[in-house]
This record gives structure tokens, C-alpha cells and sequence, in this order.
């Protein structure tokens, strides 16, 4: 008889196990460990972390994440039939995520030619920083250093050409984070300050300085006068002017970074203001007699120039042969109509010039000459009156008086009309006269009157006059 058969299964194991795992996971994530070992029978298997079990079976699914997860995780085989165990470990890296990164300053603002630091504060596991300014990579030099974990930046003097936008990166092997820019200017001066303003000032007027200085940031300004502060700001503006103003104008620029000053002073000279320039005359300026144009001025004056219908008044020529200039006055020996014009003075002191009104020089002259026009004969009948017009060169407008047989007065004003009869016909005299010369010339017509007509009722020569009159009185 043969037996049945018997299968012959020899047991041994377990052999070394094999745990299947990431090497790395982040905080709050959950790790699954796979163990297995070449065992007949197959294994029983414990977990152990950090030498104390947290499970059983071939699969150990941890909770989620701390970084107190971080460590060794031991897993043993043991086979019940063999009695014999193995055991294998491994390590499992946690790291935070990174969180925050931000550029920050370490201990003093940037000032020029000085130390100056940047630190990148981070949040999260950090195994490298990498440090960039405008968007590049930045690499130490010989005035750039960098810590031992790359987290500080450090100029060792920090210069213009160091402005820019600085940014830190902070990676670990599962997250990385970018900082916001960082803007990095370098604070400086202030320089030396320039003031601009005049130098010279009139009494009663005010004077603006402009203070200004190259500083980051900008300086605050302070103002002192003959050593004491009157102001503060980049302007300032006087009060108005007095002699007592003169003096040195300082400006101090401060910078509240660097904690620098620079000081400038500028000078302001005060001359005493030129309140009024006139033009007078002397008299009433008439042809062929001597004339004197003073320039009055009130306030200090240096010089004295005249001019004539705006141009600057030549006297070494020959039409201006009879004009001499002694201190401010002007001298016509004598004056002619030919220096009729425009006149002014012109006033200067160390600021500026100051010009006199128009005088208007009108020189009063005549007359020189008397003409009577109208007609010399008239036709009874032909007209009614005949109209004679009396004229002078003169100036002023010369008056006028009329004449008949060099008797009789006739009346005023440069027309008379006369009535055409045989009583009218006759000597006609007009006589000008010049109201501011008083010079008087005459000129004499004769009116020849023809024809024949009755006289009327209750007529006569006085009548005749009157009608003359009236009817001159008519032409105005």
C-alpha cells in the first residue's frame, strides 16, 4: 500500500524585511509603511518609532504629520515557527511648510558709507535662501557678505549704486516661498545747500530765499539771521525791508536719518527805496527863452539819465546843441519848438531803475503869422453874408478880435459873417493874440461891396453889425 502524499513545506525566515516608505513628507500630511520579509510561514509584524510600538500588521498608516514625527520607524518580522525575528528601520524626514518669508532691516537705516544689514525672516522648516535684487541672483563681493545660513545680507558700505528692490527666496525640498520686495534706498546728506535770492533788497519791500540741499530724505531747514532763527522751512520771505535788515541770511539744512547738517549763508545788501520820480519845470517853457526840467526824486539815488519819446536822450548832436545836463536838471538855453516831445528821468540805484512819468513839453510860441480867408468882393444879391476866417501859427490857440475901419469893434473868435451891403464895404482887421506869450499881430483885408439895394426900415450900420454878430454867434 502507498501512502499519501505529504507535502513537505520547510519553514524558515524571516529574512531581512524591506519597508517601502516616502523619505520625506510635510507636517499635516499622513505617511503610509509597507513591511515585508521573505518568510515560511509569513511574518507577524510589529512598528516601532523611536523604540516605542505604535502598531501591528505589514501596513502602519501614521496620523497626520507633526514635526515631533520626525524619526526612526522599526519594523520587526517574527516567524511563530521558526521563532526567529528580523528587524529593519528607517528614518522619516517632517518638515512645516514654508510659510512666510519678508525682507527686514537689522538695526540702523542705510546711510551712505556705512554698515548696513537685511535679514530674511521666515516661517516654516528652511534648508536654503538664496538672496536677489532687481529680480537677479545676488552673490557676496568685496563689499557684500552673507551669514552662514545665507538669512542676513550685510553691505559693508552701503553706496548709491546698492539702491534697488531686494527679495529673498527660502526653500526646503517640498515648498519654497519668495519674499515681497524690499525697497532699498540709501539715505545721504544733505550736501551743501544752495540759496537762491537776490542780494540786494529795497526798504519797504520783501525778499524771498529758496533754500535747497541733495539729502535722502529730504532735509528740514531752519533760517537764521545775523546768528538768531527767524524761520523754518525751505522759504522763507522778509517782513518788508529796513536798513537794519542787511546782513547775512544762513540756511541749515538737517537730515533726521543721518543726522547731518550743512549750512550755507548768503549776504543781502539794503539800499534805501526809491519812493517817487517826477519831472518838473522850471516855468512855462516859451520859444527863445531859457527853460529848466528838474528830475525831482525822493529816496537815495546813485545816477540820473533822461530820456526823450523812450529813447535815451543824446546831447552831442546838433539838434540837441542847446541842451546841457548839470546834477538832475535839464537845461534848454534856449528852448525851441523843435524839443517838443516826451520827457522822462530815469533814477537809478544798486537794485534797479526807476523812471519818472510823461512830461509832455509843448513849447508855447507866437503868433508868427496872421492870415484872414474869405472873399475880397461880394454882389448884393448874389449872397447874403459873406464869411471871413481869421488864422494864426501859434501855440497855444492864439484869441481872436475883429476890426471894421480899424475902429470899430466888431466882436471875438476866428469867423465873422458879414452882411453884404454897401455900408459893410471896407477895411476888415483881425488881430491874434497869443493868451501865455501875449504876443499880438494883425492882418487887414479890404471887402469890396457892389450892386444897389434899398435899406430897409430903421436900418443901420450899428444893425448891420448886429447881424454880423449874430450871425457869427451861429457858426459855433
Amino acid at each position: 500500500m502507498t501512502s499519501p502524499s505529504y507535502r513537505l513545506i520547510v519553514n524558515y525566515g524571516p529574512e531581512r524585511p524591506v519597508i517601502i516608505s516616502p523619505d520625506i513628507a510635510m507636517t499635516g500630511h499622513i505617511v503610509t509603511f509597507n513591511c515585508s520579509a521573505s518568510s515560511q510561514p509569513p511574518s507577524q509584524f510589529s512598528w516601532f518609532f523611536n523604540g516605542s510600538q505604535v502598531a501591528t500588521g505589514s501596513v502602519y498608516k501614521t496620523g497626520p504629520l507633526t514635526l515631533a514625527s520626525h524619526g526612526k520607524y522599526t519594523c520587526v518580522a517574527f516567524n511563530n515557527v521558526t521563532g526567529r525575528n528580523s528587524t529593519v528601520s528607517k528614518m522619516l524626514t517632517v518638515v512645516a511648510p514654508v510659510t512666510m518669508t519678508m525682507v527686514k532691516v537689522i538695526g540702523a537705516q542705510p546711510i551712505l558709507n556705512e554698515t548696513f544689514s537685511l535679514t530674511c525672516d521666515t516661517a516654516g522648516t528652511i534648508n536654503s535662501i538664496q538672496w536677489m535684487r532687481n529680480g537677479w541672483p545676488l552673490y557676496a563681493d568685496n563689499r557684500t557678505d552673507f551669514s552662514m545660513n545665507n538669512n542676513t545680507l550685510t553691505f559693508n558700505s552701503v553706496q548709491h549704486s546698492d539702491n534697488g528692490d531686494y527679495q529673498c527666496s527660502a526653500y526646503n525640498p517640498l515648498s519654497n516661498m519668495t519674499s515681497p520686495n524690499y525697497r532699498l534706498i540709501v539715505n545721504y546728506g544733505p550736501e551743501m545747500p544752495v540759496i537762491t535770492g537776490p542780494a540786494l533788497g529795497e526798504t519797504g519791500h520783501s525778499v524771498t530765499f529758496n533754500c535747497s540741499a541733495s539729502s535722502q530724505p529730504l532735509s528740514q531747514f531752519s533760517w537764521f539771521f545775523n546768528g538768531s532763527q527767524v524761520a523754518t522751512g525751505s522759504v522763507y520771505k522778509t517782513g518788508p525791508l529796513t536798513l537794519a535788515s542787511h546782513g547775512k541770511y544762513t540756511c541749515v539744512a538737517f537730515n533726521n536719518i543721518t543726522g547731518r547738517n550743512s549750512t550755507v549763508s548768503k549776504m543781502l545788501t539794503v539800499v534805501e527805496a526809491i519812493k517817487s520820480v517826477m519831472v518838473k519845470q522850471s516855468k512855462i517853457p516859451i520859444a527863445s527863452d531859457n527853460l529848466t526840467l528838474t528830475c525831482d526824486v525822493t529816496g537815495r539815488y546813485d545816477t540820473i539819465y533822461w530820456m526823450k519819446d523812450n529813447l535815451p536822450l543824446i546831447l552831442n548832436n546838433t539838434l540837441n546843441s542847446d541842451i546841457t545836463i548839470s546834477n538832475n536838471s535839464l537845461h534848454f538855453s534856449p528852448v525851441k519848438v523843435s524839443n517838443d516831445g516826451n520827457y522822462q528821468c530815469v533814477a537809478t540805484n544798486l537794485l534797479r531803475p526807476h523812471t519818472s512819468p510823461k512830461y509832455q513839453l509843448l513849447v508855447n510860441y507866437g503868433p508868427l503869422s496872421v492870415d484872414i480867408s474869405g472873399p475880397v468882393s461880394v454882389v448884393i444879391g448874389s449872397v447874403i453874408t459873406a464869411t471871413l476866417k481869421c488864422s494864426a501859427n501859434s501855440q497855444p490857440t492864439s484869441e481872436y478880435g475883429w476890426k471894421f475901419n480899424n475902429q470899430s469893434v466888431l466882436g471875438t473868435g476866428p469867423l465873422i459873417a458879414v452882411v453884404a451891403s454897401l455900408e459893410n464895404a471896407g477895411n476888415y482887421t483881425c488881430v491874434a493874440k497869443n493868451p501865455v506869450t501875449n504876443i499880438s499881430m494883425s492882418k487887414t483885408i479890404s471887402l469890396d461891396v457892389t450892386g444897389h439895394s434899398p435899406a430897409p426900415p430903421f436900418q443901420s450900420r450899428v444893425g448891420l453889425m448886429l447881424m454880423a454878430l449874430l450871425a457869427l454867434s451861429l457858426c459855433f
